[in-house]
């Protein structure tokens, strides 16, 4: 052991060069590391690939790092961009949950992101928002985990609150009849088609009618194919006798769903006594009644679950899980509104010229 002692840090090295050269024999290492990290080190070693380093592992596990390691806006934008096959209607709720997220989290880093802050935003939503925002949120954070931009998923482990079903609105026989006949007075008819098959094959009325074209609606057998939507599976849907036989009265070289489609719907719905959804409208419409989301499909799904009593096949037909089809379908509908439901088409002012 030497114990010199030299002027500068320099001349110190110097010397235990030296040293080291004249005893080749002596096992030298010259380290700033302590004896665990030695140790560490040691084993790490023992571990490593023939041919790979220590230092090309640790560089190398420092660039995946770098790589997972992105903020939430840049993560919303990625992941939004994986959303573009969604409705209007769920790509505008996804974007505005996330960006409140955002604001809520001040863009941290997605792998920062944990638990409690994940609770404290969804305990800010209201009873009736927070499983949407739980859903739409976990979603995101599946991707992050599936693309390795963290290592764990903060709304994972937090539960769905149990709300109480209320009941689904429909329309009734007359009100069915009204949307049809508007439809057909308004614009020649234009979506006469649209809304005959939203509410007797019950079609989803943003996702699949915007891409429902003519050459997938074989009047002969009764059937429309569906292949694209809120799922992207592709089914088959049987049409009852009155949906073909308005059909046929349409003008096949007409779109579907046409580009100025929601200014012409707005007037369809005003036209059948229902509020037409236009900004600026809500007060000089009060006297109508407010138009429900999704209530020509609830409608088309409780009246075909009633006249086939089956939930299964219902629940094919629909595109549904035939548990969502039993909390919410059954017995909604009598014997004899289903008659006056498919017997609308019998009414002789709806074909009229």
């Amino acid at each position: 052991r030497h114990r010199k002692r030299y002027k500068s840090l320099d001349e110190a090295i110097a010397a235990s060069h030296l040293i080291e050269e004249q005893q080749p024999s002596l096992n030298v290492c010259r380290t700033l590391l302590n004896q665990e990290r030695i140790s560490d080190a040691e084993a790490a070693c023992a571990l490593l690939p023939h041919g790979v380093t220590l230092l090309e592992l640790v560089q190398d596990y420092r660039r995946s790092q770098q790589s997972r390691q992105i903020s939430l806006k840049e993560a919303i934008y990625s992941y939004l961009d994986t959303k573009d096959g969604c409705s209007h209607h769920t790509y505008r709720q996804v974007k505005r949950i996330l960006f409140e997220l955002l604001n809520f989290t001040s863009d941290q880093r997605v792998d920062l992101i944990k638990k409690e802050k994940a609770e404290r935003f969804l305990n800010r939503q209201s009873p009736g928002s927070f499983n949407a925002y739980l859903r739409i949120c976990k979603g995101l954070f599946i991707w992050a985990l599936r693309n390795e931009h963290t290592t764990s998923n903060p709304f994972a482990h937090i539960k769905a609150k149990k709300r109480k079903l209320s009941e689904i609105a429909l329309l009734s026989p007359n009100e069915v009849r009204n949307l049809l006949m508007a439809a057909k007075s308004c614009k020649d008819g234009l979506l006469l088609p649209y809304a005959a098959i939203c509410i007797y094959a019950g079609l989803r009325p943003d996702s699949e009618m915007r891409h429902l074209t003519w050459d997938k609606i074989n009047l002969k057998d009764g059937e429309i194919r569906v292949t694209k939507g809120k799922t992207d599976t592709p089914r088959l849907v049987e049409m009852p006798e009155c949906l073909t036989a308005i059909l046929q009265q349409c003008n096949f070289n007409q779109t579907i769903y046409p580009s100025n489609f929601r200014r012409i719907w707005s007037e369809v719905r005003r036209r059948a006594g229902f509020m037409s959804g236009l900004s600026g409208k809500a007060q000089s419409e009060k006297h109508l009644k407010p138009w429900v989301k999704d209530i020509m499909r609830h409608t088309a799904i409780s009246y075909h679950v009633r006249a086939t009593g089956n939930i299964f096949a219902t629940a094919t037909w629909a595109g549904n899980s035939p548990d969502i089809i039993k909390r919410h379908y059954l017995g909604l509908v009598t014997r004899a509104e289903e008659k006056m439901f498919f017997g609308i088409f019998l009414f002789k002012e709806l074909f009229e010229g």
